[in-house]
């Protein structure tokens, strides 16, 4: 069977497993999950591999950056650097180092974003974490003021969120609920960049229980969805600190079911 098949084949699966995605978390055991997340999330990244072979790419010591033909040098540089520093920060603070040079992504077309993360509908983010890869959307694409485009990319730029978001996945293994991923990058932001994500919100009804943000999550209102699980995620911290959830992270990757600390949130 030719390569070409044989990806179109893997293809079609992982399709499958990515449209579960995280409703996974409740049809099955956690250990279970903890178990078949690194092999799904391996799948996913032989498809992006694929997909975006015929980019121009750079290597750093931890990642390696692939770039569409829009792309000007000076970006590239700028998130060779911003991926490096951010990347020994989260590394300190998780005590975990990949094996692998982490894949990323930069897109000047939208629609290939979309395509290779796959996104099916809605607004084009600036930055999403799939398929074991980071996937950048061209920030003269988003950032207002150019002038400014170092600073805005750096200190509030999607880098560090989906790098976090890697990081969890791949200590945990995928054994989590949405909100709990998203409250822990926003977490991040909140405590390297100094960005508080929601922090003038109001919740005009009562506060999401967890329970809604784990089985209802994207039927939620966006902004306060994530509002409510940076919180969630802060208030923890604050009370138990930051080494308490890099443990249950931990758990989370030996098979363990949140239920067991959902308590402690």
């Amino acid at each position: 069977m030719k390569t070409k098949e044989i990806l179109l084949k893997v293809f079609m699966v992982v399709s499958f497993l990515s449209i579960i995605g995280f409703a996974a978390y409740r049809m099955y055991p956690s250990s279970t999950i903890a178990t078949l997340r690194p092999m799904l999330r391996g799948m996913e990244n032989t498809i992006v591999s694929y997909r975006v072979g015929n980019y121009d790419f750079i290597t750093t010591e931890h990642f390696i950056i692939c770039y569409d033909d829009g792309i000007d040098q000076e970006i590239v540089d700028l998130v060779a650097k911003t991926a490096e520093d951010k990347y020994r920060t989260v590394e300190e603070v998780f005590q975990y180092k990949t094996e692998e040079k982490i894949l990323v992504v930069l897109y000047d077309d939208p629609r290939a974003l979309m395509r290779n993360t796959m996104l099916r509908q809605g607004p084009v983010p600036m930055g999403v974490y799939y398929g074991d890869s980071i996937h950048l959307l061209n920030p003269v694409h988003w950032v207002k003021d150019l002038e400014e485009i170092d600073r805005i990319f750096y200190s509030q730029g999607p880098f560090l969120h989906e790098l976090v978001h890697l990081f969890t996945d791949h200590v945990a293994k995928g054994n989590f609920p949405l909100w709990f991923t998203e409250g822990i990058s926003l977490y991040f932001e909140y405590m390297v960049d100094e960005y508080e994500w929601g922090k003038d919100a109001v919740f005009e009804d009562e506060e999401y229980t967890l329970d809604i943000l784990t089985k209802e999550f994207h039927q939620l209102d966006d902004y306060l969805a994530y509002t409510q699980s940076f919180r969630i995620i802060r208030d923890f911290v604050d009370i138990h600190g930051i080494e308490a959830l890099l443990n249950i992270l931990r758990d989370l990757g030996e098979g363990k079911d949140i239920k067991e600390f959902i308590h402690l949130f």
